[in-house]
């Protein structure tokens, strides 16, 4: 995945009203907002203001770090399968996490095919479409990252029963044509989970959850490019205290993960070989 090369409107601008190269942003420290109304209109001016970029959102309870040569600090997104890799043997924990990734997405392919699900010439063609699947429902590590459309599904996220404070990045892609989107100039693949998952699936249409990732993946070595960081355009702390307010309440957790999804009985069966 390829770094935004331009200079953008980001958290910084709101106190500087000057655009900022990407990996200036990247090892910032993130904006604090008060309020979910406050949020929407700083997102607002940023959507406006860099009309190239698609907006993604995504809502965690921690600001994770890595440190670059030059000692700065900045906010980490590798996905699963590239995380905690031990350097002394990197190769073959990744190698092992890929092995399993290829036996899960074939048992959910082999499935939907003895099933005779609809999708299943889809799934079969592009094994990226059985990682977003296997990625989002949490069956096993895979090299893409959850993130969504939507700024109260993120917030939600990342605020959650007693939390005071969480953290909601903002990053840029390309404009998404169609149910998978490949960007060969770019070097990335954006999945959209709604085109791809039966409304029994209910999860995915309570997130609007897409799933993104580095095209291709690299199985041998966790590389830089690997780290969606690089499409950062901005990052905030919540503040919980005053943060949703009568107007703008939270979805409930229940609500994004329902306890009636198909799906979840669906894989709990696929692990089970039922």
């Amino acid at each position: 995945m390829h770094r935004i090369s331009t200079k953008i409107w980001s958290h910084l601008s709101i106190d500087s009203g000057e655009r900022s190269h990407q990996k200036d942003i990247v090892v910032s420290k993130p904006y604090t907002i008060s309020s979910f109304r406050d949020l929407v209109i700083q997102v607002a001016e940023i959507s406006f203001r860099n009309s190239e970029q698609v907006l993604f959102y995504r809502g965690q309870k921690k600001d994770f770090t890595k440190r670059f040569s030059d000692g700065r600090v900045a906010s980490s997104f590798y996905p699963s399968i590239y995380r905690g890799l031990s350097k002394d043997n990197e190769h073959n924990h990744l190698t092992r996490r890929y092995d399993t990734l290829v036996t899960n997405s074939k048992r959910l392919i082999n499935k939907f095919a003895k099933e005779k699900y609809k999708g299943y010439e889809k799934l079969s063609k592009y094994p990226e479409i059985a990682w977003a699947l296997l990625q989002h429902y949490e069956i096993c590590q895979t090299p893409l990252l959850d993130v969504t459309q939507s700024l109260r599904v993120a917030a939600s996220f990342a605020l959650t029963g007693e939390d005071k404070e969480g953290y909601l990045y903002v990053f840029g892609f390309p404009y998404p044509n169609g149910s998978i989107s490949f960007s060969v100039d770019l070097e990335m693949i954006n999945i959209r989970l709604l085109s791809i998952c039966p409304p029994g699936a209910k999860r995915p249409y309570f997130q609007e959850g897409f799933l993104v990732g580095s095209f291709p993946s690299s199985t041998e070595e966790r590389l830089p490019n690997h780290d969606i960081g690089v499409r950062l355009i901005a990052k905030f702390k919540l503040d919980a205290e005053h943060f949703w307010d009568n107007d703008f309440q939270p979805i409930p957790r229940n609500a994004l993960l329902p306890n009636d999804d198909n799906a979840t009985t669906f894989f709990d069966g696929l692990l089970r070989g039922v």
